[in-house]
C-alpha cells in the first residue's frame, strides 16, 4: 500500500506540472451499490464427467466508489463478494470405496470469493487523451488471482472519433483439488480438511483495440479486436472424464450404471490463444428510442469458433424513466478435446488414446439464448436529496434488470440485479 500511494502521488505531481491551464477541484463523489442473484440447473456437470446436476446459486453484492479529485485525475474502487452453493462441487470428493458401495461426500458445495479492483485515470484536456492503470485482487478457496492493466485513449478534436488501447494481465495460483478416487496419499482420505495441496499457476494476458466513430447525427459504430494469451493450468483438476470401456460400476439399489471405471481428471494443453472480434452499431431512432446491435466472431486454437448476436432497445418513457428489452443469441462449435460422458476412446488395455480430454459442456457444440429486460429511473436532479451538516447526498438513480438463459444442452438459468447510485 505504501508503494501504491507513492505511485499515485508521483502521478499527480507529474501531471500537475504538465498542465498549462488551471485544474478545477471537484468535491462530488459517486457510490454505486449493486446486488446480483444468479441461479442455474442442468444435467451435464463436468465434476461428474458430463452427467449429473449442475444446480448452482450465487449471490454477488458489489460496491463501486468513483472519486474525481479534479477535472483530470480520477480514482475508482470496486469491492465485491460472491457466495455460491453448487450441487456439482459437492461431488468432488464423492466416490465408492473399495470396501463397500457406500457413497462418501464432504462439504465442497459452497465457497466465497472476495475481490477488489482499483483504477486510476488521467485526462489531458489539451491533447484530448486519457491514460490510466488498474490493480486487482481476488481470492476463493482454491484460486488466488492478481491483476494489473494499463489503458490509453485518444479522441479527435471534435470528439466524433476515439481509439482505445488496453492491455491487462492476470496471474492465478491454483490449489490442485483432484477427484476423491485418484488423490495421492491414504486411499481413505475423503475430505479437504488438510492444506497440503500441490499448486499450479495460470497467466492470462489480454490486448484490446477499440475504435468508435460517429458517422451521422443518429448513427454510431464501434469496432473492437482482442488477443487473449493463456499459459499454465487451463483445466480444472476436479473435473472428471470417463472413457469408453466395457467395465461399469452398478448401483446396488437400482441396478443401474453409475460410471465407467476408467476415469481420469480433465487434461488440457497448457497454452491457448483466443481471438474475439466484434462490432457494435447504435442508431438513435428519435429522442425516445435507441437501437443497439452487437455482433462478435470468435475463434481459438482449441478449434472452437463462435458467433454472437445481441440487440437492446432502450425506450425513454419520460424524462426520468426508461426501459430496455434485450435479446442475445450465441452458437459455437466444439473443442477438439471434448467428448460426452464415456465417449473418449481407450486402447485394448483400456488406457486413454488421447493426450488431452474434457467432458465440460461449456466447450461443446451448442446454441444459447438470453432474453429479458430492465428499467432505469434517473431524474435530472435525482430521486431524492438529503442534506447533512457538511454534505448533500443525492439518490441519483435506480436500475433493475432480469434475464432468462437457455442452452441447447439443457442448461437453464436466470438472474436478477438491482443497482442504486448515490452522489455525495
Amino acid at each position: 500500500m505504501k508503494y501504491f500511494l507513492l505511485i499515485i502521488t508521483l502521478a499527480f505531481s507529474i501531471q500537475a506540472f504538465s498542465q498549462s491551464e488551471p485544474i478545477k477541484v471537484l468535491d462530488e463523489k459517486e457510490v454505486n451499490f449493486m446486488f446480483n442473484y444468479y441461479e442455474q440447473d442442468g444435467n451435464h456437470s463436468p465434476v461428474t464427467g458430463g452427467i449429473g446436476s449442475e444446480k448452482l446459486e450465487c449471490v454477488a453484492p458489489q460496491t463501486s466508489i468513483n472519486i474525481p479529485f479534479d477535472t483530470v485525475h480520477n480514482i475508482s474502487v470496486t469491492l465485491g463478494i460472491d457466495h455460491y452453493t453448487s450441487a456439482s462441487c459437492d461431488q468432488i470428493d464423492r466416490f465408492i470405496t473399495a470396501a463397500s458401495s457406500e457413497y462418501l461426500s464432504s462439504a465442497s458445495s459452497k465457497d466465497t470469493r472476495v475481490h477488489c479492483d482499483v483504477s486510476y485515470t488521467y485526462h489531458n484536456p489539451l491533447s484530448n487523451n486519457e491514460k490510466g492503470f488498474m490493480l486487482g485482487y481476488s481470492k476463493e478457496f482454491d484460486v488466488v488471482s492478481l491483476a494489473t492493466g494499463i489503458n490509453y485513449a485518444i479522441s479527435s478534436e471534435d470528439e466524433n472519433r476515439q481509439l482505445i488501447l488496453k492491455a491487462s494481465a492476470y496471474y492465478d495460483t491454483w490449489k490442485l483439488m483432484y477427484p476423491g478416487e485418484i488423490r495421492d496419499g491414504d486411499e481413505y482420505r475423503y475430505g479437504n480438511e488438510s492444506d497440503d495441496y500441490d499448486l499450479d499457476t495460470r497467466t492470462t494476458a489480454t490486448f484490446t483495440a477499440t475504435y468508435s466513430q460517429v458517422l451521422t447525427r443518429n448513427l454510431q459504430v464501434l469496432f473492437t479486436a482482442d488477443y487473449v494469451m493463456q499459459r499454465g493450468i487451463l483445466h480444472s483438476p476436479f473435473h472428471r472424464v470417463y472413457f469408453n470401456d466395457p467395465l461399469v460400476i452398478i448401483d446396488p439399489d437400482t441396478n443401474s450404471t453409475l460410471a465407467w471405471k476408467t476415469m481420469r481428471a480433465e487434461n488440457l494443453p497448457r497454452a491457448r490463444n483466443k481471438f474475439p472480434m466484434a462490432m457494435r452499431v447504435s442508431y438513435f431512432v428519435n429522442d425516445f428510442i435507441i437501437t443497439r446491435f452487437y455482433y462478435r466472431y470468435y475463434f481459438d486454437d482449441f478449434d472452437m469458433t463462435g458467433h454472437t448476436f445481441s440487440m437492446e432497445i432502450p425506450v425513454k418513457l419520460s424524462s426520468w424513466l426508461s426501459v430496455y428489452p434485450f435479446f442475445r443469441y450465441h452458437e459455437q462449435t466444439a473443442s477438439k478435446y471434448f467428448a460426452p460422458f464415456a465417449e473418449h476412446p481407450v486402447d485394448a488395455m483400456w488406457n486413454p488414446t488421447e493426450e488431452f480430454y474434457t467432458s465440460d459442456y461449456d466447450v461443446s457444440a451448442l446454441t444459447s439464448r438470453k432474453y429479458g429486460g430492465g428499467f432505469r429511473i434517473s431524474p435530472i436532479y435525482g430521486i431524492a436529496n438529503m442534506k447533512t451538516k457538511n454534505n448533500t447526498i443525492t439518490f441519483k438513480s435506480l436500475e433493475a434488470r432480469y434475464a432468462q438463459y437457455n442452452r441447447s444442452d439443457g442448461l437453464e438459468a436466470w438472474y436478477i440485479s438491482f443497482g442504486m447510485s448515490f452522489v455525495f
